[in-house]
């Protein structure tokens, strides 16, 4: 099975071949060796002993559409934000960088207006799925991931002694689907179903990950503690705080990550005001909505065996994740 994802740079595809087939939806960290051989004398601030593993950059929420200011979205800023952020970025070292869902907020011929900016990046971009990315024509939804250039919708990377789980939080949904089939039908069942308790996350702008999808996480997090690697896990729907935007099934992700000590954080966009909370040693990390406003928001990870320095730039706050 291949685990081909298109190279957002050149539209070339990953040829990496699966470290084991069981493992499928697993890329190698393909050409991330460098940039983090590169970095790796770098030292810690809060410990000099400590050398950099690699860095990453981080955004969310782009949320580009050809429309005009609505309160404080700014959609035609958008471009020129990712542009800025591309421009910082290439003036790092990174190993990779990651786009939190939401990159288009309507129309499916956004996404051509966005990429001649990504082009410019000197690391490779991965996309994860957000509600906004599927505001589009019904016989068009079926080509955003490809577009987004995902094989698969939910994928991880292997490097450093760290597993970069991505997740698809859209795949139970009301929205990316057409309406008559029956996926979307038994996901506004569901919704019906979780509004009924009082859930302030009983949103059609909320969705899920699957329960297949789960397995497969819970089986990384397991191979991950036999070869004493770390995980960092990236969605686009929050998990905690409890609030409006939380994935569906936001109980049950927090329990399977807080069962394993190798998972350190889970990282996400969707709630544009950003969020953090700390829970039995597990960083929960909302990003800041590029979107928002006219001042832009995005980050520079550096990641360290010990913990994960998140640099913010504009609206995006700056701080440290120590590891449990």
């Amino acid at each position: 099975l291949s685990t081909a994802v298109s190279d957002g740079r050149q539209g070339k595809k990953d040829q990496s071949s699966p470290f084991m087939t069981t493992r499928r939806r697993f890329l190698a960290g393909t050409g991330s060796t460098v940039a983090a051989t590169a970095m790796s004398s770098a030292e810690s601030p809060t410990n000099p002993k400590e050398k950099l593993l690699l860095s990453f950059g981080l955004m969310a929420d782009c949320q580009y559409a050809d429309a005009e200011r609505a309160g404080t979205r700014f959609y035609r800023e958008s471009p020129r934000k990712l542009e800025e952020a591309v421009r910082e970025f290439n003036q790092h070292e990174l190993a990779f960088t990651f786009h939190l869902g939401d990159f288009i907020d309507r129309d499916f011929k956004s996404f051509a207006d966005l990429k001649p900016i990504t082009a410019k990046l000197k690391s490779r971009l991965y996309h994860i799925l957000g509600n906004h990315d599927f505001d589009v024509a019904e016989e068009l939804k079926e080509k955003v991931p490809a577009e987004l250039g995902l094989k698969d919708t939910y994928y991880g990377i292997r490097q450093a002694g760290f597993r970069f789980l991505l997740l698809d939080t859209t795949e139970v949904s009301t929205y990316r689907y057409p309406t008559k089939d029956a996926r979307t039908t038994q996901a506004e069942a569901e919704l019906k179903r979780l509004s009924a308790t009082g859930k302030s996350y009983a949103q059609s702008w909320n969705s899920r990950a699957g329960d297949a999808q789960l397995t497969w996480l819970a089986g990384q997090l397991e191979e991950a503690t036999t070869a004493g690697e770390s995980v960092l896990v990236f969605g686009h729907h929050p998990v905690l705080p409890e609030e409006a935007h939380c994935s569906w099934n936001r109980s049950a992700l927090h329990e399977l990550l807080s069962r394993f000590p190798c998972c350190k954080a889970y990282l996400n966009g969707h709630r544009h005001s950003g969020g953090y909370e700390l829970q039995g040693g597990l960083h929960y990390l909302t990003l800041n909505g590029m979107l928002e406003m006219k001042d832009n928001a995005f980050s520079c990870a550096r990641l360290y065996r010990s913990h994960l320095e998140i640099r913010g730039f504009g609206r995006q706050p700056s701080r440290t994740l120590q590891f449990r």
